[in-house]
């Protein structure tokens, strides 16, 4: 008898509006995939969407995602109506920590390579300021380097972070089209996807942005290196492979030498640029010697980051016998 009184309560709670936990919470679409998870029924998903606020993406990514996710066309149909009107959403009370001090936190934990724990912590203040545009970047930027690391290891499955990364990012072409960070974000989501033309776009917006940005301008770096990769693997005589040949490996090693003639580059970026200048001399150019000089930069400039471990690791499998 108890037990039913309480469903009984809980149900009215849900469809009458009553004010409970739920009343400052706002809907996300992660919410809602949550719920459906769950195992919730439409029934209660749809009581939810009404006594609740919603911030939802409802972008063709977004909606996309929600079908793929398994959200049914009933629930998915009420989030659009519920967005149609601009519903109030109620103020999030300042909150007594020093959540800008935690903000710097959580951005050195992406600086430090800690990935994980970064993305932990933005969620964090993510779901205290929803709405904060700048956090949702950095979130991306973290997803995102989570992708290039499983990239670089040659380990599958790094494409569903780029599309969470993405599915975060795109609606807010309208509002973050002058940050340089937004547009490198974009750059390397663009990149993580084999889009490398639209890639090169927002990296060269991001430079132009904010013109001593070193990460994009790597990343012009790795798109150059692609290009030069995928020619060579072209039929002889086919002429972009025979281009390659004569004059690959310039345009990349151009753009990651930019990338160290910057000032005030962080140790670990220009442990960056020597590993990649060692891969397009041995890989490109055929100069192992050059290769070797490059990884021993990159451990001297960080031996610790990731990329001075990669280029520890290419000198000792390079080691003379």
């Amino acid at each position: 008898m108890n037990q039913r009184l309480g469903v009984l309560l809980v149900s009215v709670m849900l469809f009458t509006g009553v004010p409970y936990a739920s009343a400052a919470e706002v809907l996300t679409n992660d919410a809602i995939i949550t719920m459906t998870k769950g195992g919730l029924g439409d029934e209660i998903i749809l009581g939810k969407i009404k006594v609740s606020s919603g911030q939802y993406d409802l972008s063709t990514t977004g909606l996309l995602r929600l079908k793929t996710e398994g959200v049914s066309d009933t629930v998915i149909k009420a989030m659009l109506e519920a967005s149609g009107p601009v519903r109030a959403v109620a103020p999030i009370p300042a909150s007594p920590r020093d959540t800008g001090r935690e903000e710097q936190d959580a951005i050195a934990l992406y600086r430090q390579e800690k990935l994980t724990e970064a993305v932990s912590a933005f969620d964090r203040l993510l779901a205290e300021r929803p709405m904060d545009d700048g956090l949702k970047i950095w979130k991306a930027l973290t997803q995102l380097e989570q992708a290039r690391a499983m990239k670089d290891a040659k380990a599958p499955g790094y494409k569903p972070l780029v599309m969470n990364a993405y599915a975060a990012l795109q609606p807010m072409g309208q509002r973050q089209p002058t940050n340089a960070d937004w547009n490198f974000a974009m750059a390397k989501a663009f990149w993580l996807n084999d889009r490398p033309t639209w890639s090169s776009r927002a990296a060269g917006k991001a430079i132009a942005v904010r013109p001593n940005f070193a990460e994009p301008q790597l990343l012009l770096g790795d798109l150059a290196y692609d290009a030069d990769v995928a020619a060579l693997s072209l039929p002889p005589g086919n002429p972009s492979r025979e281009s390659a040949l004569r004059f690959g490996g310039m345009a990349a090693r151009r753009e990651y030498e930019k990338a160290l003639a910057l000032p005030d580059l962080p140790a670990a970026l220009r442990a960056e640029a020597h590993y990649k200048l060692g891969v397009v001399a041995v890989e490109i150019e055929r100069k192992l010697g050059a290769a070797r000089k490059h990884w021993d930069d990159a451990v001297a400039a960080d031996p610790t980051c990731r990329y001075g471990r990669m280029a520890r690791a290419k000198l000792g499998a390079t080691a003379a016998p």
